[in-house]
C-alpha cells in the first residue's frame, strides 16, 4: 500500500462481447483506463493488465525490454484463449500495441499517444536522459524517497493530463502512487532496441488509429517521426489533451476506441 492507496489487482478482467485489450502507459497501471473501463465492458470482455515490473503487477523477468513485455501480453492472449483480439494502448502500452498488430494478434488497434515512433534514435535518447534526471524528484522505484514530497501531486500529474484539476482524486492518487512504484526503468532505458523503436507502421494491415494529444509533456510533438496514414492506419490529434487522455476525456476514447473497431468490423464483412 502507498499513501493509503492499495495496490491494483495484477489483471483486470470484465466485461461481455468481443475481446480488448487494454494497455497503459510506463510507469502506470490498468487502472488509467478507469474513466472507460464501464463504458467499453458494456460491448466487450475487456482484459486490462498490469504490465510486469510495475505496481501491482508481476515480477518482471531481467532484463525487461520492450519485447519481452510484448511477449508477457502475447502470453496473456494465449492463456485467455484469443488467437486475435482488439488492442487499444497508451504510451508504452501503445507501443506494445503496434507490436501485436504486427504479430498478427489484433484485429484492430488504437495507439494513444504511443512510444516507439521516434523521429531519430537521438530523440529517443534526449528523452530518456530527462525522464531519469526526473526520477530523484519523485522517488522512482520500490522503496526510494522523492527529494520533493510535498509537491509530488503537482509534479506527476501536469505530465500526465493537460488539465488535472478535471482528473477525479482517487484516479489522480491511484496515479501518482503508482508513477513511484515502477520497477524496470533503468532495464527499459538501456533495452538496446528501445532508440529503434517501432518501424512496422506502414506494414500494418488491420484497421489502427494513432491518436497524438495535442499537449503531450511526455512524448512532445518533436519526438515522433513523419507519421503517413495508410489504407489501414489513420493518424489523428487529440486537441486540448494530454499524455493519457482518458484521465480527461474518457468519452471521448471510449468513441475513439469504439470508432476503431467499427472500422475492423466493416472491413471484415
Amino acid at each position: 500500500m502507498v499513501e493509503g492507496v492499495p495496490a491494483p489487482e495484477a489483471v483486470h478482467r470484465t466485461g461481455r462481447g468481443e475481446p480488448l485489450l487494454l494497455l497503459h502507459g510506463v510507469l502506470l497501471t490498468w487502472q488509467s483506463w478507469g474513466g472507460v473501463l464501464d463504458d467499453l465492458a458494456a460491448s466487450h470482455t475487456l482484459l486490462a493488465p498490469t504490465l510486469p515490473g510495475h505496481w501491482g503487477g508481476p515480477e518482471a523477468a531481467r532484463p525487461a525490454t520492450v519485447a519481452a513485455l510484448v511477449d508477457h501480453c502475447e502470453r496473456l492472449l494465449d492463456e485467455s484463449g484469443w488467437d486475435t483480439v482488439h488492442i487499444a494502448g497508451n504510451s508504452l502500452g501503445g507501443w506494445i500495441a503496434l507490436e501485436l498488430a504486427a504479430r498478427g494478434r489484433a484485429r484492430s488497434c488504437t495507439a494513444i499517444a504511443p512510444a516507439g515512433l521516434w523521429r531519430t534514435p537521438a530523440a529517443a535518447d534526449s528523452l530518456l536522459r530527462r525522464f531519469r534526471a526526473f526520477g530523484p524528484l519523485i522517488g522512482l522505484g520500490p522503496g526510494q524517497q522523492p527529494t520533493m514530497p510535498s509537491l509530488l501531486r503537482s509534479l506527476l500529474l501536469p505530465l500526465l493530463a493537460y488539465r488535472p484539476a478535471v482528473v477525479p482524486n482517487p484516479l489522480a492518487k491511484a496515479m501518482t502512487a503508482a508513477i513511484t512504484e515502477c520497477a524496470i526503468v533503468d532495464d527499459l532505458a538501456t533495452d538496446p532496441e528501445l532508440p529503434v523503436g517501432f518501424t512496422g507502421l506502414a506494414e500494418l494491415d488491420v484497421p489502427t488509429t494513432i491518436l497524438l494529444p495535442e499537449h503531450d509533456r511526455v512524448l512532445p510533438p518533436h519526438v515522433y517521426a513523419p507519421l503517413t496514414p495508410t489504407a489501414a492506419v489513420q493518424i489523428r490529434p487529440l486537441p486540448d489533451l494530454g499524455h493519457v487522455p482518458m484521465l480527461e476525456a474518457p468519452d471521448l476514447i471510449t468513441a475513439e476506441i469504439t470508432a476503431t473497431i467499427a472500422r475492423a468490423a466493416a472491413h471484415s464483412a
